[in-house]
């Protein structure tokens, strides 16, 4: 009984090593594709330009500034508003708007134009800070 099941097991091993199995031509052999080893220097680096971080809290009433609002050319601006009012936050000259809802926006930029540009509360008419780029 034990020689049966020895056999009963081993078979189906022989015949797949001999391929007697089916009349289906074997499969092709598998290539496997390896990726070209990086360079020495690795991938690119990331972003060197200075980032900026602004946060304008603008509730009940006042309005507080947390953060730098003279910025050179080519800063990137992290500016977050935060208020008790659903409203747009707009830079207007830089063609720059973000929906404020729910107590806080988010608005992300680089300041490439020199000059002065007031950030409001559009359907206020609020103005909240000014940024000054040089």
């Amino acid at each position: 009984m034990l020689r049966f099941r020895l056999l009963a097991c081993a078979l189906p091993l022989v015949l797949a090593a001999t391929g007697c199995t089916s009349d289906e031509p074997a499969p092709p052999p598998v290539t496997q594709t390896v990726a070209a080893p990086l360079n020495q220097s690795g991938p690119s680096t990331p972003d060197q330009r200075p980032v900026t971080a602004v946060q304008i809290d603008h509730r009940a009433g006042k309005t507080s500034i947390n953060g730098n609002t003279a910025l050179t050319q080519g800063t990137v601006v992290d500016l977050t508003v935060l208020s008790d009012v659903d409203d747009q936050v707009i830079i207007e000259a830089l063609q720059l708007s973000t929906t404020l809802s729910g107590g806080s926006a988010r608005l992300q930029f680089t300041a490439t134009t020199p000059g002065t540009f007031p950030i409001r509360l559009r359907d206020r008419g609020t103005e909240l800070a000014t940024l000054k780029i040089t």
